[in-house]
């Protein structure tokens, strides 16, 4: 009796390992399927809470000027000459700017939006690196003014 409860304890034993190994499959084909997933993912401008949320470069075909975005067309036409009377504080002016004169306002290709969004990132980079000099100037004033604070309490 007693090799049979061995032989019903290994056998529980390889049925264990054989469900483990097929659970350890599964698991490795779903990390697969959910990086592949990231990977799309992350290709898709997402908004904050998972929508698909993506910037739209905009082309005033009168002008021939490509808006890197909605947002950046109504901060820039609101209260121009053709625009006076939409206020420029307003976030949501641009619908308001493509209310009046919906023919003027295309979407830009691809191509033009991604050569105006590198542009801007290219500003951006630029602004930021000249706020850290900027900043690293402060600093540095800020600790010779110290410096020279604490060697004239030594001195005295």
């Amino acid at each position: 009796m007693a090799e049979t409860t061995e032989k019903t304890t290994e056998e529980r034993v390889g049925a264990i390992e054989e469900a483990l190994g097929t659970i350890l499959d599964m698991l490795e084909e779903q990390t697969r399927k959910i990086a592949e997933v990231d990977k799309k993912s992350v290709k898709k401008s997402t908004g904050l809470f998972g929508g698909k949320r993506k910037k739209t470069a905009i082309k005033d075909t009168t002008t021939g000027t490509i808006y890197p975005s909605k947002a950046r067309l109504g901060k820039e036409l609101a209260g121009t000459a053709d625009f006076k009377d939409i206020d420029p504080g307003n976030n949501f002016s641009y619908y308001q700017i493509i209310a009046k004169a919906p023919e003027r306002f295309v979407d830009a290709d691809d191509e033009e939006a991604e050569k105006v969004w590198k542009e801007e990132a290219a500003v951006r980079e630029k602004e930021v690196e000249e706020a850290n000099k900027r900043i690293a100037a402060e600093e540095e004033t800020k600790k010779k003014a110290e410096t020279e604070a604490a060697a004239k309490a030594k001195g005295k």
